[in-house]
């Protein structure tokens, strides 16, 4: 919790000498190749800089509040050492690997909402089809949504939220943050998490808890699925902030542009 965020994010794009590798469903496995290194403490663009003002900067997002988001992110650590990393063992220790993944795809399925709604607000039609398909078939076949028999139909998961719409829309990023016990964000990326919480039903069910236990990228089943990469990531990073500033950066703009170049705005110079 406090490492990754809103993102089913990889940060994993630091100075990590032993990477990890994923699996279809997203959870992390040690690799047998060195990582390139990467994640370097990068002069941040203008707050609100036109020239990057949808995340195209070169390098990194605006932090004009670095040093409370490295408090922030100190206690994150803590918290995550003395409390969330002996959880997650437990969990990745009582829960065989086929458990951990019926049991995403189920909360996959249950907020499929949030994706579909998005995907309607960003005008993306074949991507509200397979979303909707894929919730008739893994609801059906797939018993509640706990194996996804709609990837063997072609019918793969995509994400999409409300942070990713607020920027196809011309929402400039806004600054950097790192919040307490949901890690990383920016001000559109937090207002993002808010306005997609509605559209999950277990927000309804669980009171708002489901993002610390289930969803979100301070989740349970999230930081099992991102365990090794993670603390590959903090042991070998010179300066942990600044790599996990450009792995959530970089995972960032992937899944904001990578399924849809054709709407991305020119890069500036």
């Amino acid at each position: 919790m406090g490492i990754l965020l809103i993102s089913g994010a990889n940060p994993a794009l630091g100075q990590a000498p032993a990477p990890v590798q994923s699996d279809s469903h997203g959870e992390s496995e040690p690799a047998t190749q060195p990582a390139a290194l990467a994640g370097e403490d990068l002069e941040p663009d203008p707050l609100f800089d036109d020239d990057f003002a949808l995340d195209e900067g070169p390098a990194s997002l605006p932090d004009p509040f670095e040093k409370p988001n490295r408090g922030v992110l100190v206690f994150n650590q803590a918290v995550d050492k003395w409390l969330l990393d002996p959880i997650t063992r437990v969990y990745r220790f009582l829960l065989p690997r086929p458990a951990r993944h019926s049991l995403n795809s189920f909360f996959d399925n249950l907020n499929s909402p949030q994706v579909l709604v998005n995907d309607v607000f960003q005008l993306e039609w074949r991507d509200a089809g397979i979303t909707t398909a894929r919730l008739l078939v893994n609801t059906t076949i797939g018993l509640a949504g706990f194996f996804d028999p709609a990837s063997s139909f072609g019918l793969e998961r995509h994400k999409s939220d409300f942070g990713q719409t607020l920027a196809i829309a011309g929402a400039p990023s806004g600054p950097y943050f790192v919040l307490p016990l949901l890690g990383p964000t920016t001000t559109r990326g937090g207002v993002g998490l808010l306005v997609d919480a509605l559209f999950h039903p277990t927000f309804y069910l669980l009171g708002g808890t489901d993002m610390l236990f289930f969803g979100g990228s301070a989740g349970l089943s999230t930081r099992a699925r991102h365990f090794e990469e993670l603390k590959a990531l903090e042991e070998s990073s010179v300066d942990f902030y600044a790599a996990l500033r450009s792995g959530y950066y970089q995972n960032r703009l992937g899944e904001i542009w990578s399924r849809r170049e054709d709407r991305r705005p020119p890069v500036a110079p």
